[in-house]
């Protein structure tokens, strides 16, 4: 099978086949944008792309023996990195093997290419053990970086990489998509808004009991700011929450809650909270390991406040 560039994916597409067939491609390309647009989806498609030992103009042919072997997961020179565990940066020993194996001449002959997700899970340690392979490539060698937030990636790894930002698709072009997949319209245009446009979450939420989990996680949240609910029951059922997932379900369900039913009625509070939201998402994310009861607690109480205010 043949891994393709997805719909709104295909000027980029189009720009990198350009790129191969003017043997122009550079050493090092960095896929970022939003989670759930298919980031990955692409990463994986050039991979194929590269690899394929037929003479296919646009698109891996999916039936060579490399492109067996690539759908196997067995293909010698593909590598892919990430963390060992979620949530837990990708260490420098997963890095040094890595720049090892691509130091190595390809056993297929043809190119070497290592995908790197989330690239921004590198620490500064295995970040600085790839710069040797971005400032010193290998011919035919390619490494794909994916992030979902550049910006935490240095900036020394992100000016040796070919940058591809990936915007959210066209919302008739995502929800198209979405409803030939899963055949079911009204599901489709249900849930697209409340994965903010992302077809690949909303694919996920279709796919998976996330969907549930968020509406009772929202449901708590309305409950906490309607004083149904005290800030300390609400932190004692988010505990095992994915912090940096259910951070950001808050993030939307605020964003829905002002452009909706308080557009008419701005609150300051609301935008203070909203960046106390992002703050701690961003110390989820750098690795750090609050105490999950404690965390909640002081966003709740917060939470609480901005509501008590606005009486």
């Amino acid at each position: 099978m043949s891994a393709l560039p997805l719909p709104w994916q295909e000027a980029t597409w189009a720009a990198l086949n350009t790129s191969i067939d003017g043997e122009r491609l550079p050493h090092a390309v960095l896929i970022s944008g939003d989670e759930g647009i298919g980031k990955s989806r692409l990463a994986t498609a050039l991979a194929q792309r590269l690899i394929c030992s037929a003479e296919m103009v646009k698109y891996a042919c999916g039936a060579c023996k490399t492109c067996t072997l690539f759908s196997a997961g067995n293909h010698p020179d593909v590598s892919y990195l990430a963390p060992e565990e979620k949530g837990k940066p990708i260490k420098i020993e997963q890095v040094r093997k890595l720049c090892v194996s691509l130091g190595k001449t390809a056993q297929q002959g043809g190119w070497k290419v290592a995908i790197i997700s989330p690239a921004e899970a590198m620490n500064i340690s295995s970040a600085n053990a790839l710069l040797k392979n971005l400032e010193e490539p290998q011919g035919k060698t390619l490494l794909i970086l994916v992030s979902n937030r550049p910006s935490r990636l240095s900036a020394t790894i992100r000016s040796r990489c070919q940058k591809l930002s990936m915007p959210t698709p066209d919302t008739q072009m995502a929800l198209q998509w979405l409803t030939d997949v899963t055949s079911d319209a009204s599901a489709a245009a249900q849930v697209l808004p409340l994965a903010g446009g992302r077809p690949l979450l909303a694919l996920n939420y279709l796919q998976s009991d996330n969907l549930d989990q968020r509406q009772q996680f929202e449901a708590l949240v309305s409950d906490v700011g309607t004083g149904a609910m005290s800030p300390l029951a609400a932190a004692q059922q988010c505990q095992k929450l994915d912090g940096e997932m259910s951070i950001e379900w808050f993030s939307r369900y605020i964003h829905r809650l002002a452009t909706t039913e308080l557009a008419d009625k701005p609150n300051p509070a609301l935008f203070s909270f909203s960046d106390k939201l992002l703050l701690a998402r961003n110390w989820i994310a750098s690795g750090n390991n609050p105490n999950p009861q404690m965390l909640w607690e002081e966003l709740f109480m917060d939470w609480a406040m901005v509501f008590k205010r606005r009486k």
